[in-house]
């Protein structure tokens, strides 16, 4: 095995791999990535995201050629399947594994006034989605990669079964929700990756969310620094340059040398983060030509940085 492939990210991902950031670094694609190297590495994966009730298709299926996800795994590539995670669906489900019968959680779920309770009582919602999301947990996927669709939904989905464990701590629920529980806290088989950009704002987005996953005892897998400028030059070669741009007529830069000085001081604050905190992690660099069809670029040219 080469180094490459010995210090790829794909051999750090665990088995529940959840992707977080802001909106605009580039979460998506680096999910859609991530999916298709882990099954390019004969693993079966599974990448998931949580309906959107916007109407609007999603980018994450616009990638695979679809409007959307179905609520059950459909194939899309070899080794590689999609879902999208639904409230109704995971209700739905949750009535039946205790119910039974499946007409009787037509029955239920066919009632308005039932509807109406669940679409609007607090987490009742997050509470089909976490659901629906635990079947496929215990699904036999090698690989499954979530698609989250903010940056602090992790924390509020991870938050849920400890809220109504206070509210309704006994019966098929209460079990229900430790067994989410133990899957989405597990160290060794489940972890948060948080995407970024080389700027200071979402830099200091980033560093906050891992404080407050370290805060909740939330598994971290590392921090993803997303669209890294291609810089072939030394801190005293940039030096050199930056003299020699002072110095020409129209006084330009001859390399965007302020993006690469952004993406070394935003590289040492995320090295920085996992020095001072207790869940190491590492920080990834991803090449800014990354594309969601490039399946094996994550496995290949990914740079592990080391803290």
């Amino acid at each position: 095995m080469d180094n490459a492939t010995s210090n790829s990210i794909i051999h750090d991902l665990r088995r529940i791999n959840l992707i977080s950031g802001k909106g605009g670094v580039g979460r998506t694609t680096l999910a859609a990535a991530l999916a298709r190297a882990s099954a390019a590495e004969g693993k079966k994966t599974l990448l998931l995201e949580i309906e959107d009730d916007s109407g609007w298709d999603s980018a994450l299926a616009k990638s695979f050629g679809r409007k959307h996800f179905q609520i059950e795994p459909e194939l899309l590539e070899k080794n590689l399947y999609g879902i999208s995670l639904s409230a109704v669906v995971g209700q739905e489900r949750f009535l039946q594994s205790f119910l039974r019968l499946k007409s009787l959680t037509d029955l239920v779920m066919g009632n308005q006034g039932v509807k109406w309770f669940l679409e609007g009582a607090p987490a009742f919602k997050e509470m089909g989605v976490f659901f629906h999301l635990l079947l496929q947990m215990r699904s036999d996927f090698d690989t499954l990669i979530l698609d989250l669709p903010a940056t602090g939904h992790f924390v509020g989905l991870a938050r849920l079964p400890e809220l109504l464990l206070k509210m309704i701590p006994f019966g098929p629920i209460a079990e229900r929700l430790r067994e989410g529980q133990k899957f989405l806290y597990d160290r060794a088989n489940s972890a948060v990756w948080i995407v970024t950009l080389p700027q200071p704002l979402p830099v200091s987005e980033a560093i906050e969310l891992r404080t407050v996953l370290q805060n909740e005892s939330l598994p971290f897998g590392g921090f993803i620094l997303n669209r890294a400028p291609f810089n072939p030059f030394t801190e005293q070669e940039e030096e050199l340059l930056e003299g020699l741009s002072r110095k020409s007529p129209a006084g330009k830069l001859l390399v965007d040398l302020e993006r690469i000085r952004r993406f070394r001081e935003s590289r040492v604050r995320l090295k920085d983060a996992l020095v001072a905190g207790t869940d190491r992690g590492a920080v990834w660099i991803a090449p800014e030509s990354l594309r969601p069809d490039q399946e094996l670029l994550l496995s290949r040219k990914l740079k592990k940085v080391e803290c």
